[in-house]
């Protein structure tokens, strides 16, 4: 594996897909079954029913994993982007801070997704409701993708013009 991280193709294909991935899978829904839920003229159609028990299955599992696991997911989370930090700062390590501009924004939407299942949970809520949540969480899911991206480019930018300065 090239350590040169920005430089590789693989690099902005692994945030492509992980992109299109969060945006899609919104809380590990896929986004079209929405779609087709909120087309349908009839509240109770099968896609209503689907779309609902999916989002309901998801919700219990973040919401349980939040519950069960987060202080545990929270630690080992900030030791992660602690050391990804540190060797990309004082290590100077190009494959930490490529890897930073990737899995912070992730872990950001995981925080909030499971945010928003207790949420849900608490609220009850259900149809129209419980698909504006999943829209919701999708534009949310997208912003901060959008700005994940930005930052790897802005990184990438950044490693051009420090290397291009110690090349003079």
């Amino acid at each position: 594996m090239n350590f040169d991280s920005f430089w590789t193709l693989w690099f902005w294909i692994t945030h492509v897909v992980a992109w299109s991935m969060a945006s899609h899978f919104t809380m590990g829904v896929p986004y079209d079954m929405v779609i087709e839920a909120n087309r349908e003229k009839v509240e109770d159609g099968p896609y209503a029913r689907a779309t609902e028990a999916l989002i309901q299955a998801q919700v219990f599992r973040f919401a349980t994993l939040g519950r069960k696991y987060g202080v545990l997911l929270t630690g080992f989370s900030a030791f992660l982007l602690t050391t990804l930090i540190t060797l990309g700062t004082l290590g100077d390590l190009e494959f930490a801070r490529a890897l930073l501009t990737l899995l912070a924004p992730l872990t950001f939407i995981y925080v909030l997704t499971v945010r928003a299942a207790i949420k849900v949970q608490r609220t009850g809520a259900r149809d129209t409701d419980l698909r504006a949540v999943i829209k919701r969480q999708r534009i949310i899911n997208q912003l901060i993708g959008l700005l994940g991206v930005s930052l790897a480019v802005v990184a990438a930018m950044y490693e051009a013009l420090s290397n291009l300065a110690s090349f003079n």
